[in-house]
């Protein structure tokens, strides 16, 4: 008698599916699990549409929403409570991607109703405020009752979400042919940049919050700029410091120089045009972009608060955002155009960044609570 292949329902738990960090991940281990095996749902806090949500949806996924904290608390709980109950022996595991611990509503009523594979995934190592930093240690004692697996994507993420409690490293996983550095793809994006030869591209890629730090990072663009007027910076990424980033070139003069390119998702092309990538960020766990720069052959210069587990080859560099822009901006103006960009993407692979790997650990892990 043939045998017959069991579907295992997975449930991602986040806030939205914009071309984030935390969210590439979840995509990319969307995009690469055994269909035949495994389906994927997702639970979000918005009804914004998105490229993903586009996605996912024309592959025959469903996204349930509930109404986040901030819009009504009450409801989130409710939304929550109904939802765990009403699926109530639907899904075989939850997977809960977050920054903090500040709310762990959803895998208290995964555990409340059953779940019997409920995972917390740590991707930062800092949350803003007083308040919230209460509530993530708090509920850092409770979420070792409620949970059956920890994740992060770094040590020091880890260490962040879950103290002392043991947990298992899932690195931030990509799609390494999709960043493998090409000569051809090079030419054709500063092409159509309008990016000559001899300009020296800066790039960085993140949303415009406080936590990525771009008034910083134009200070140093504006410091390179002093030392190579042939330099260029592109920006990809949205957020609610676009707005003021935007004034803060203008007001600085570099307008002519500074690329907004938006929300993007051919990141993985705009890297073959940059020759270099910068992250001034003030708190980091291990940062997603910083794999795929450094997959793509890029020398990135990174600040010191970016967990050092992110440094997979030797051409990453780390600078304190305390000290001068300058300082930065010396450093980033004696790049050199390295030859050999195609040979990183093999490093990523041997230091197991690979999403095939990631995703093998993750089936594994999703298919643990069955009887």
């Amino acid at each position: 008698m043939a045998s017959t292949t069991i579907m295992t329902k997975v449930l991602f738990i986040t806030h939205y599916l914009r071309p984030n960090g935390t969210e590439n991940f979840i995509m990319n281990v969307y995009r690469h699990i055994d269909p035949t095996k495994f389906h994927i749902d997702f639970l979000l806090y918005t009804n914004e549409e998105t490229c993903h949500t586009r996605e996912v949806r024309q592959n025959g996924s469903i996204i349930y929403v509930v109404p986040g904290r901030k819009e009504s608390l009450s409801g989130y709980y409710l939304g929550l409570k109904d939802f765990f109950k009403q699926h109530r022996g639907e899904y075989g595991a939850i997977h809960f991607c977050g920054g903090s611990l500040t709310s762990i509503a959803p895998l208290f009523f995964a555990w409340k109703y059953d779940v019997p594979v409920r995972i917390a995934h740590s991707h930062s190592s800092f949350t803003f405020g007083l308040h919230n930093k209460l509530l993530h240690y708090l509920n850092r004692i409770f979420i070792h009752k409620i949970c059956t697996h920890y994740l992060a994507c770094s040590d020091v993420a880890g260490e962040w979400f879950f103290g002392k409690h043991p947990f298992e490293i899932v690195k931030n996983g990509i799609d390494v042919e999709d960043f493998r550095f090409s000569e051809a793809i090079r030419n054709e994006e500063r092409q159509k940049l309008n990016i000559t030869h001899d300009s020296l591209v800066i790039g960085h890629a993140g949303r415009f919050s406080s936590e990525k730090n771009h008034e910083y990072l134009i200070d140093i663009f504006n410091e390179v700029r002093q030392i190579n007027d042939k330099s260029i910076l592109l920006l990809a990424g949205s957020g609610d410091l676009l707005e003021k980033t935007k004034k803060k070139v203008e007001h600085l003069g570099l307008s002519p120089y500074v690329h907004f390119l938006g929300q993007r998702h051919d990141v993985n092309r705009l890297m073959q045009a940059m020759d270099c990538f910068v992250m001034p960020s003030t708190f980091e766990g291990l940062p997603f972009v910083l794999v795929e720069a450094q997959c793509a052959g890029l020398p990135c210069y990174v600040s010191n608060n970016v967990s050092k587990d992110s440094a997979l080859l030797p051409t990453t560099h780390f600078n304190s955002i305390t000290s001068p822009a300058g300082i930065w901006a010396q450093d980033i103006c004696k790049v050199g155009i390295d030859a050999d960009r195609d040979k990183a993407a093999n490093v990523v692979i041997s230091k197991g960044y690979s999403i095939h790997d990631i995703v093998k650990k993750l089936e594994t892990i999703y298919t643990s609570g069955r009887k």
